[in-house]
């Protein structure tokens, strides 16, 4: 009976060692299996080269390279989930292509919308002769109009152009591509291009058509008149400045001038000299078509004159030929820059502004006012009168 026994527990024993050595055998293999699982090198697609952000992906951006399966963290990407998608931020050369990283479409950033002050107006870039496709929001522009003067000679040319400001401080609120508000005047949009009779997508930089401007009424009455005259309209990025008004602080300035005592200053070298600008005496350019007149209607009948009218009637003129018939009496601008205006009042919002040297044909004087030759108005303080040898003696001379 005890032999039984001794028997009984060696067999349990022995059957005990064996699973253990099972086990640890089945345990082994399984290292071993997983070892060698690690150590298995994966195909890769990885970037051939630094990609920007928001570019279509092609064949010709990807690379292959093997890995160790155990460095790979995310599940690598098929060629057909990475071929036709858009970067959303940079990949960097050697790079495993992340789904993370990857779009079907473009990112598109939040527009910012800009308020408009006075009148928002959007004009075509083609309208320049100097488009600049890198203005950005918030900057402010002036536009200058050249236009010729004299008279063209056998091919068309003419002798020379003059230069106006039309426009200053005119604020960039946006800009407009095939009908969409856009904030960048350059964006990067999805073209459908034909290659190899192949109709495939790619990634280009589109410029915008127009410029959206924050505008006065009468400047872009100016605007739109100078170019349907045929002049060139020339943009120019300038820093903001306040103008509140050039034409009083120009009469202040003169009245200083007078009123000011010569002092005796020390003499300053050559280079530290600054050249005042000067500006050609030329003759005044009407460009008034239509002249209207006030007139009483009175009926021979109408004793008390209660039938009586006030009509205006507008009168075609040839400005130019009207001013070029005055022979006695000229007027000349002494300051920097002046207005010409529709009516006898610094309120007058319809005005142009001129600048010094300009010779101008007058009518008569009313009051503190001379009335042009194309029957508008300027201010006595900004012009002197002259006669016919100065304008002889000084005509296309610069002073």
């Amino acid at each position: 009976m005890q032999i039984n026994k001794q028997l009984i527990a060696i067999i349990v024993l022995a059957s005990l060692l064996f699973s253990a050595i099972g086990a640890a055998l089945f345990f082994f293999k399984k290292n071993q299996q997983t070892q060698k699982a690690k150590s298995e090198l994966v195909t890769v697609y990885i970037a051939k080269d630094d990609i920007p952000r928001d570019t279509l992906l092609t064949i010709e951006h990807l690379a292959q390279t093997k890995i160790s399966k155990e460095f790979i963290l995310n599940p690598p990407l098929l060629k057909e989930e990475i071929i036709g998608k858009f970067t959303n931020e940079k990949i960097y050369k050697n790079e495993i292509f992340l789904k993370q990283k990857l779009d079907t479409q473009l990112v598109k950033e939040e527009k910012k919308i800009i308020d408009f002050e006075k009148s928002s107006y959007n004009m075509k870039f083609e309208l320049f002769k100097n488009p600049n496709y890198a203005l950005v929001q918030g900057e402010y522009i002036n536009i200058i109009s050249v236009y010729p003067e004299g008279e063209p000679d056998s091919k068309g040319r003419y002798p020379e152009f003059a230069v106006e400001f039309i426009a200053e401080n005119l604020k960039v609120l946006g800009f407009i591509r095939n009908g969409h508000h856009e904030s960048q005047s350059i964006t990067q949009q999805t073209v459908k291009k034909t290659v190899e009779k192949k109709v495939v997508e790619v990634v280009e930089e589109v410029k915008s058509d127009e410029i959206i401007l924050d505008i006065d009424l009468d400047v872009l009455l100016r605007l739109t008149e100078n170019y349907n005259k045929g002049n060139q309209l020339w943009m120019v990025k300038t820093a903001y400045r306040d103008k509140s008004n050039d034409e009083d602080d120009n009469i202040k300035n003169d009245e200083k001038e007078k009123e000011s005592t010569p002092v005796q200053t020390r003499n300053l070298d050559t280079k530290s000299q600054i050249n005042e600008i000067k500006h050609k005496y030329r003759m005044y350019t009407s460009n008034t078509s239509v002249l209207t007149q006030s007139a009483t209607i009175d009926y021979s009948n109408d004793k008390n004159k209660e039938k009586s009218k006030m009509k205006n009637v507008e009168i075609f003129v040839n400005s130019n030929e009207t001013c070029s018939s005055i022979k006695d009496k000229f007027i000349v601008g002494n300051v920097n820059s002046f207005f010409i205006r529709t009516s006898p009042s610094k309120d007058s919002e319809n005005k142009t502004i001129l600048y010094k040297n300009i010779i101008i044909p007058y009518v008569e004087k009313q009051n503190e006012w001379y009335k042009t030759c194309d029957g508008k108005y300027v201010h006595e303080t900004v012009v002197r009168e002259v006669d016919a040898p100065f304008i002889s003696e000084k005509l296309g001379k610069y002073e």
